[in-house]
Protein backbone atom coordinates (compact mmCIF):
# COMPACT_ATOMS: atom_id res chain seq x y z
CA UNK A 1 0.00 0.00 0.00
CA UNK A 2 1.53 3.52 -0.99
CA UNK A 3 1.42 5.84 1.98
CA UNK A 4 -0.50 9.08 1.69
CA UNK A 5 1.34 12.32 0.80
CA UNK A 6 1.99 13.40 4.51
CA UNK A 7 2.92 9.92 5.78
CA UNK A 8 5.42 9.76 2.29
CA UNK A 9 7.19 12.43 2.91
CA UNK A 10 8.24 11.37 5.95
CA UNK A 11 9.69 8.18 4.69
CA UNK A 12 13.70 8.18 4.02
CA UNK A 13 13.61 5.78 0.77
CA UNK A 14 11.23 8.52 -0.87
CA UNK A 15 13.30 10.92 -0.63
CA UNK A 16 16.12 9.30 -1.40
CA UNK A 17 14.51 7.80 -4.51
CA UNK A 18 13.91 11.86 -5.52
CA UNK A 19 17.60 11.88 -5.30
CA UNK A 20 18.58 9.27 -7.52
CA UNK A 21 15.70 10.13 -9.96
CA UNK A 22 17.05 13.61 -10.31
CA UNK A 23 20.76 12.20 -10.81
CA UNK A 24 19.76 9.97 -13.03
CA UNK A 25 17.52 12.71 -15.10
CA UNK A 26 20.70 15.32 -14.76
CA UNK A 27 22.88 12.80 -15.87
CA UNK A 28 20.80 12.03 -18.96
CA UNK A 29 20.33 15.60 -19.76
CA UNK A 30 23.64 16.18 -19.07
CA UNK A 31 24.97 13.57 -21.31
CA UNK A 32 22.02 14.78 -24.99
CA UNK A 33 23.07 18.66 -24.42
CA UNK A 34 26.77 17.44 -24.51
CA UNK A 35 26.34 14.92 -27.67
CA UNK A 36 23.94 17.49 -29.11
CA UNK A 37 26.70 20.00 -28.55
CA UNK A 38 29.29 17.81 -30.61
CA UNK A 39 27.27 16.89 -33.36
CA UNK A 40 26.50 20.70 -34.22
CA UNK A 41 29.98 21.05 -34.04
CA UNK A 42 31.30 18.13 -35.85
CA UNK A 43 29.04 17.71 -38.68
CA UNK A 44 29.16 20.56 -40.77
CA UNK A 45 32.81 19.49 -40.83
CA UNK A 46 32.92 16.47 -42.75
CA UNK A 47 33.46 16.82 -46.09
CA UNK A 48 30.09 14.04 -46.67
CA UNK A 49 27.06 14.75 -48.85
CA UNK A 50 24.22 16.01 -47.02
CA UNK A 51 22.51 12.60 -46.72
CA UNK A 52 25.38 10.88 -45.33
CA UNK A 53 25.78 13.69 -42.60
CA UNK A 54 22.13 13.47 -41.90
CA UNK A 55 22.52 9.37 -41.84
CA UNK A 56 25.48 9.52 -39.17
CA UNK A 57 23.30 12.34 -37.25
CA UNK A 58 20.56 9.61 -37.24
CA UNK A 59 22.79 7.18 -36.00
CA UNK A 60 24.44 9.17 -33.40
CA UNK A 61 20.80 10.49 -32.04
CA UNK A 62 20.06 6.95 -31.96
CA UNK A 63 23.25 5.66 -29.71
CA UNK A 64 22.84 8.85 -27.58
CA UNK A 65 19.05 8.15 -26.76
CA UNK A 66 20.41 4.31 -26.57
CA UNK A 67 22.98 4.91 -23.42
CA UNK A 68 20.21 7.29 -21.69
CA UNK A 69 18.31 4.41 -21.68
CA UNK A 70 21.19 2.45 -20.36
CA UNK A 71 21.48 5.28 -17.51
CA UNK A 72 18.17 4.61 -16.38
CA UNK A 73 18.14 0.88 -16.65
CA UNK A 74 20.87 0.55 -15.01
CA UNK A 75 19.52 2.87 -11.74
CA UNK A 76 16.42 0.91 -12.18
CA UNK A 77 18.60 -2.25 -11.30
CA UNK A 78 20.95 -0.84 -8.61
CA UNK A 79 17.78 0.41 -6.84
CA UNK A 80 15.85 -2.56 -7.20
CA UNK A 81 18.47 -4.69 -5.77
CA UNK A 82 17.24 -2.79 -2.41
CA UNK A 83 13.44 -3.92 -1.58
CA UNK A 84 13.20 -0.77 0.59
CA UNK A 85 13.29 1.06 -2.54
CA UNK A 86 11.02 -0.99 -4.50
CA UNK A 87 10.70 -3.77 -6.67
CA UNK A 88 9.46 -4.48 -9.96
CA UNK A 89 6.55 -6.96 -11.04
CA UNK A 90 6.37 -9.47 -13.79
CA UNK A 91 10.05 -10.63 -13.59
CA UNK A 92 11.76 -12.93 -10.71
CA UNK A 93 14.33 -12.40 -10.09
CA UNK A 94 15.27 -8.93 -12.24
CA UNK A 95 18.33 -9.27 -14.41
CA UNK A 96 20.02 -6.39 -15.83
CA UNK A 97 18.56 -6.49 -19.44
CA UNK A 98 14.81 -6.94 -17.43
CA UNK A 99 15.92 -3.64 -16.14
CA UNK A 100 17.15 -2.05 -19.65
CA UNK A 101 13.96 -3.17 -21.27
CA UNK A 102 12.09 -1.73 -18.88
CA UNK A 103 13.80 1.58 -19.25
CA UNK A 104 13.25 1.71 -23.05
CA UNK A 105 9.26 1.22 -22.90
CA UNK A 106 9.57 4.09 -19.83
CA UNK A 107 11.70 6.49 -22.05
CA UNK A 108 9.91 6.04 -25.27
CA UNK A 109 6.55 5.93 -23.53
CA UNK A 110 5.54 2.57 -25.08
CA UNK A 111 4.84 0.99 -21.57
CA UNK A 112 3.51 -2.60 -22.67
CA UNK A 113 2.74 -2.98 -18.93
CA UNK A 114 4.31 -6.53 -18.64
CA UNK A 115 6.64 -5.06 -16.36
CA UNK A 116 5.62 -2.38 -13.32
CA UNK A 117 7.59 -0.78 -10.88
CA UNK A 118 6.30 -0.87 -6.81
CA UNK A 119 7.21 1.40 -4.30
CA UNK A 120 9.54 4.44 -3.79
CA UNK A 121 11.14 2.80 -7.61
CA UNK A 122 8.16 4.42 -9.28
CA UNK A 123 9.36 8.23 -9.26
CA UNK A 124 12.49 7.36 -11.24
CA UNK A 125 10.10 5.50 -13.57
CA UNK A 126 8.20 8.29 -13.83
CA UNK A 127 10.89 10.99 -14.18
CA UNK A 128 12.17 8.43 -16.71
CA UNK A 129 9.28 9.11 -18.76
CA UNK A 130 9.22 12.53 -19.08
CA UNK A 131 12.67 12.98 -19.28
CA UNK A 132 11.90 10.48 -22.85
CA UNK A 133 9.37 12.18 -23.83
CA UNK A 134 11.58 15.89 -23.95
CA UNK A 135 14.94 14.41 -24.91
CA UNK A 136 12.96 12.66 -28.06
CA UNK A 137 11.70 16.27 -28.69
CA UNK A 138 14.96 17.72 -28.18
CA UNK A 139 16.19 15.38 -30.99
CA UNK A 140 13.20 15.88 -33.38
CA UNK A 141 14.01 19.78 -33.16
CA UNK A 142 17.29 19.30 -33.70
CA UNK A 143 17.20 16.68 -36.37
CA UNK A 144 14.37 19.16 -37.78
CA UNK A 145 17.19 22.07 -38.00
CA UNK A 146 20.38 20.07 -39.25
CA UNK A 147 18.67 18.85 -41.86
CA UNK A 148 17.54 22.52 -43.15
CA UNK A 149 20.92 23.33 -42.78
CA UNK A 150 22.19 20.41 -44.97
CA UNK A 151 19.64 20.15 -47.26
CA UNK A 152 19.65 24.06 -48.26
CA UNK A 153 19.98 24.60 -51.96
CA UNK A 154 21.45 20.98 -52.36
CA UNK A 155 24.27 21.32 -49.79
Amino acid sequence: MTPDLSAAIRIPTYWLMIVIALSLVGAAVVMHYEALERLNRLLPRWQLAPRLRVLFLIFGIISLHTAEIWVFGVGIFVSAQFPQLGSIAGVEPLQLLDAVYLSTTTFTSVGYGDLAPHGPLRLVLGSEALTGLVLIAWSASFTYLEMQRFWRNGN
